[in-house]
């Protein structure tokens, strides 16, 4: 019977038996379809409970290292194939999809299931399946901002607005802070949505520019002084597409001018944060002319739709109202699987999955585009890969679909696309590294060619 050896005592039991068991997989001391033994006999040779060696072997699934069988038990996968997310990274026509900005993939099925049976157990269901507080369960937005105190300021658990989602959070800001005719700053390349946005709600986007050092102040200052602004929208950190992050004196400057020129900042602050970092977000600087947005979307799960909004104080009620129209709460019982989650550790742990990942995905890329200027955050899985010459970014994305990889031309996310910085995004995934080396490779050749005549009818 197979007993994980010299634990190690800086990881939680649980952490540590499934980190032997990758090591022993790796070193060769098990060998693919080896049966595991049964958790209540690991158990007893261990000296733990029985749920201690579930939730290493529920890690060990999601990490791909042991396939359950019902019935029979659990057995080795030394060979990490995920096939399903293979297929999912294919579109329709068979090209690899590397356009959607996903975060890694994990498979939390086991993880699910076994958190449902915790929290039916263990948790007060009272009130989950009624109308409730729109702005949320007191309780979980203490969790919530917990969570946030790790991205560099203090939330405020009665500012809170839980949404479903980022989505609903950046609808609810706008909402609450535009009317038809404003006038509202944006990265000169930005979340796409926003420009549905400004048809939804009226309103007249005016680009700023970008560098590598993300939002320029300057720029903005000189929009200031040519429009009446009432909102700047933007993503200080790991900015998408750009992968760009500001610095603190760059965020010290639009705090400044939010109090000097009158508008308010809409952070969107989503991306994950690697371990080092002590970037601290507009909202440190100046809360009361920030609304800042959250997400778990990102770190956690793209699934668990559970978002935070935090306007300035005096704001609250008028944003609790705009929230209110787009979704009168948030769904509370993914609150509360969201709240399990960052309580009971799993949600540190699958944010640390991720980064395994995400690094292992920025080393290959590393290694396959070694030649090119790219730009990418360690925190993020996408990157950005500036274009000039003889290529344009929607003749570059559409010849590569053409050779089977899907990528997102720059096009797609600027407000002025005439004038905008020309490239492409890619995002990382972890399907077959096979496929995803060619898939690199691809992008490397068409990049070190030229554009190629078309046919054309008189």
């Amino acid at each position: 019977m197979w007993v994980p050896q010299n634990l190690d005592p800086d990881l939680s039991v649980y952490r540590a038996i499934c980190e032997c068991l990758a090591v022993d997989i790796e070193q060769g001391r098990l060998s693919e379809g080896q049966k595991l033994p049964p958790m209540r006999e690991l158990a007893d040779e261990l000296g733990v409970t029985v749920g201690t060696v579930l939730r290493a072997y529920d890690l060990a699934e999601q990490r791909g290292l042991l396939i359950k069988q019902t019935g029979r038990g659990s057995f080795v996968r030394a060979k990490n194939v995920k096939a399903q997310h293979v297929r999912e990274a294919l579109d329709e026509t068979g090209a690899v999809d590397l356009s959607r900005n996903a975060p890694p993939f994990i498979n939390l099925e086991a993880q699910l299931r076994r958190s449902l049976m915790e929290i039916s157990k263990d948790s007060n269901l009272d009130g989950m399946l009624e109308y409730g507080q729109s702005q949320g369960l007191l309780r979980h937005r203490e969790v919530l901002c917990e969570w946030l105190d790790g991205r560099g300021f203090k939330a405020d658990p009665a500012r809170v607005i839980i949404t479903g989602g980022a989505q609903q959070a950046l609808t609810a800001a706008l909402g609450a802070l535009t009317s038809p005719g404003d006038t509202v700053l944006v990265e000169e390349l930005s979340y796409p949505g926003i420009k549905n946005y400004a048809r939804f709600f009226g309103i007249n986007l005016v680009p700023v520019s970008l560098d590598e050092g993300g939002l320029v102040p300057e720029s903005v200052e000189q929009a200031c002084l040519r429009h009446s602004v009432k909102a700047l929208y933007c993503m200080p950190f790991a900015h998408n597409p750009t992968t760009a992050t500001m610095s603190e004196e760059r965020i010290a400057e639009i705090a400044d001018m939010a109090d000097r020129y009158g508008f308010f900042v809409i952070e969107d602050d989503v991306n994950p944060r690697p371990v080092s970092s002590d970037f601290k977000p507009i909202a440190a600087f100046n809360p009361e002319r920030t609304v800042y947005i959250s997400s778990l979307s990102k770190t956690i799960s793209p699934g668990l739709r559970v978002g935070t909004l935090m306007p300035p104080q005096g704001l609250l009620s008028q944003f609790l109202a705009a929230s209110q129209t787009t979704s009168w709460m948030a769904p509370p019982l993914m609150a509360e699987v969201a709240c399990h989650w960052i309580k009971d550790g799993t949600a540190t742990e699958l944010e640390r999955q991720r980064t395994t990942i995400t690094a292992n995905l920025l080393r290959q890329a590393s290694i396959a585009l070694a030649d090119m200027p790219y730009r990418f955050n360690e925190a993020t899985s996408h990157l950005w890969i500036p274009l000039s010459g003889a290529w344009k970014a929607e003749e570059f994305a559409e010849t590569l679909g053409l050779r089977g990889v899907r990528v997102s031309p720059s096009q797609i996310f600027a407000v002025d696309p005439v004038s905008a910085p020309s490239g492409v995004r890619i995002n990382l995934t972890n399907i077959d590294d096979d496929l995803l080396k060619k898939s690199l490779s691809s992008i490397v050749e068409l990049w070190n060619s030229s554009p190629q005549a078309t046919k054309f009818h008189m």
